[in-house]
């Protein structure tokens, strides 16, 4: 399932890296010690979208309203949220003002999806050392691919996987980019991203969300057919 949360529009400049905010929104909306916080996630939450950036500032501005898109097959998590939502403050005059539901289609064979937010994937060079695996290496679909057979695996090691295949086409808007949340550096990959498996498994990726830290605002995905559901 996947939600839309509409946020009310504001003369507040926020900064460029505002992720916290997200983070801090949602996990007030589940409720103090909630059982997810800090937990392994089987949700994907994306940074608010809808802002543009203020020229010659490191802010954006929200004049026009927002929203964060929220995606789980655990429908207690999404009823938690739902059930919160309107009397939770996104952050000072920034309200809720309206909730969409999301309905998109997936198929066996191919399904075609775009990053609404980057996606991380980290390169251990020790326990406590690394880098990220970005979108210009070489054989950067085979470790995509190779990553999500594992991450699947370990969600559901009976999901079939026998013809999954990951397939990242060429596109102009592919690119890298540095999103800092609470002064950590991270690489993530904004891209198109062809993967081929049955609709049980498209729709999983969908709603857990692509690589790591998906529900801290990376790795929200969308299918390509459906791009004006998010302008």
């Amino acid at each position: 399932m996947r939600i839309k949360i509409l946020l009310s529009p504001t003369d507040t400049e926020l900064p460029i890296n505002h992720q916290h905010l997200v983070n801090s929104f949602i996990h007030r909306a589940l409720g103090k010690d909630n059982e997810y916080h800090d937990a392994k996630n089987n949700y994907s939450i994306s940074p608010l979208q809808g802002g543009n950036w203020i020229k010659g500032t490191k802010n954006i501005s929200f004049n026009k309203g927002g929203y964060v898109i929220i995606s789980s097959l655990d429908d207690k998590f999404i009823n938690n949220i739902l059930m919160s939502l309107y009397s939770t403050n996104f952050y000072k005059e920034i309200k809720v003002i309206g909730i969409e539901f999301v309905d998109e289609k997936f198929y066996n064979g191919w399904n075609h999806f775009v990053t609404l937010s980057p996606f991380i994937i980290k390169k251990y060079l020790s326990k406590k050392e690394y880098s990220f695996h970005t979108i210009d290496e070489d054989g950067f679909d085979v470790t995509l691919k190779n990553y999500l057979i594992n991450k699947l695996t370990k969600i559901n090691p009976d999901l079939d996987l026998t013809d999954f295949d990951v397939k990242i086409p060429k596109h102009d808007n592919h690119k890298t980019s540095k999103v800092i949340v609470k002064n950590v550096v991270n690489i993530g990959n904004s891209c198109h991203i062809n993967i081929n498996t049955n609709r049980k498994v498209a729709e999983l990726l969908y709603n857990i969300g692509i690589g790591q830290s998906t529900g801290c605002g990376f790795g929200t995905i969308y299918k390509s057919e459906n791009k004006t559901i998010y302008r």
